[in-house]
């Protein structure tokens, strides 16, 4: 009979979410076991950009992993009616995802969690004490279980039921300076395809490119469609790495514990439609998570509470994101000519995209534009 292998909390999940939730937790003296299905190949896929708000939510400097920094962004519709937007500050800085989760996966280490392979999850049990956690390569039991393993959140499909859930898509690949006809800012390219858009972010030594789609009916984001932006944009399609990816979206329907489970970044659905940024949100969650966990007090309900304000910014912004993309090209001369450099400021100031557009909007009725 197997051994149950006992620890404060069970972190599933080693990318920006559950590397988040297992610092402060350790930091806090509690025991923390962080599975993934193979610490030691990190390739993790993300386009990299960090906003302002996220690095402000960093315990630790990612000075070491940023590639370029970036004041303004380049945007266009389907290629045509350029512009730049500035924020007279950095609004993003441009990180390699795999070297990002390295570090992060440093630090939980650093703070005392431990990490290792999950193999396959099997089942989860639950009961008034806690949970226990039987996978391929062994048995875990602790008082609480962040579930932190993405869209396809295998955690989830164990203890909820159900099929995966369907959000947002992302297709990416990489492509190396010296195939690069010119070197460009960071840009994004809205309508590059229906409900989306297609990004470049420049990263030293290669360019990033993607297609985003804001919802999972759209079926255009492939390797042809891919390969093709990047041909237009770079003037070669010698891609690598290339990567299709689920991003979660459906925090506002779904519920963010079950039990003594919480559910944090992609598997909560805490990614934002409009531009498909999940890195704020899952070490926004993540963080709640702990905070949740260390407080000892209706932990599955402190945490649903803490996550109240983010979930409405996310409702807000799904509402915004059917509106934007369902009026180009109207919708993008609002953007070029009116709220671009509002926006960019506000990301420059480390605001959530709504809290940029409820000051965009204050400020407006005040100046009486």
């Amino acid at each position: 009979m197997t051994e149950d292998r006992q620890s404060d909390v069970i972190v599933v999940g080693a990318g920006q979410a559950g590397c988040a939730a297992a610092q402060d937790l350790a930091m806090a003296g509690l025991s923390v076991c962080v599975l993934d299905r193979d610490p030691e190949r990190v390739l993790k896929p993300c386009a990299g950009g960090i906003t302002i708000k996220s690095l402000n939510r960093y315990r630790f400097a990612i000075d070491s992993v940023v590639r370029e920094r970036h004041q303004s962004l380049h945007v266009s519709w389907n290629s045509r009616r350029q512009a730049r937007l500035d924020a007279g500050m950095d609004m993003a800085l441009m990180t390699d995802r795999p070297e990002l989760d390295l570090l992060c996966r440093a630090q939980l280490q650093q703070a005392g969690a431990t990490l290792e392979p999950s193999g396959t999850l099997q089942r989860i049990e639950q009961d008034d004490l806690g949970v226990r956690l039987i996978t391929s390569s062994g048995h875990y039991r602790a008082g609480w279980l962040i579930a932190a393993d993405g869209a396809n959140s295998r955690v989830r499909r164990l203890v909820m039921g159900g099929s995966h859930l369907r959000g947002a898509f992302a297709i990416e690949g990489l492509i190396a300076r010296d195939q690069v006809s010119q070197w460009p800012g960071m840009q994004m390219d809205f309508g590059a395809l229906p409900g989306g858009y297609g990004w470049l972010f420049p990263k030293g030594d290669h360019v990033n490119v993607g297609l985003y789609l804001s919802h999972h009916r759209h079926q255009c984001a492939n390797r042809d469609a891919l390969a093709a932006y990047s041909r237009a944009q770079l003037g070669s399609d010698a891609l690598y790495r290339i990567q299709g990816y689920p991003l979660g979206t459906w925090a506002p329907q779904t519920a963010a514990a079950c039990g003594r489970v919480l559910f944090a970044g992609d598997a909560a659905g805490y990614t934002e439609t409009l531009l498909g940024e999940g890195i704020y949100g899952a070490l926004l969650s993540g963080q709640a998570a702990a905070a949740a966990i260390i407080s000892q007090h209706n932990v599955a309900a402190g945490y649903q509470r803490a996550m109240c304000d983010w979930q409405e910014e996310l409702h807000r912004v799904q509402w915004l994101t059917r509106l934007f993309y369902g009026a180009l090209p109207l919708a993008y001369g609002v953007l070029r000519h009116v709220v671009g450099d509002p926006l960019a400021r506000g990301l420059g100031r480390g605001w959530t995209l709504g809290r940029t557009v409820r000051h965009w909007r204050r400020s407006s009725r005040f100046s009486g534009a």
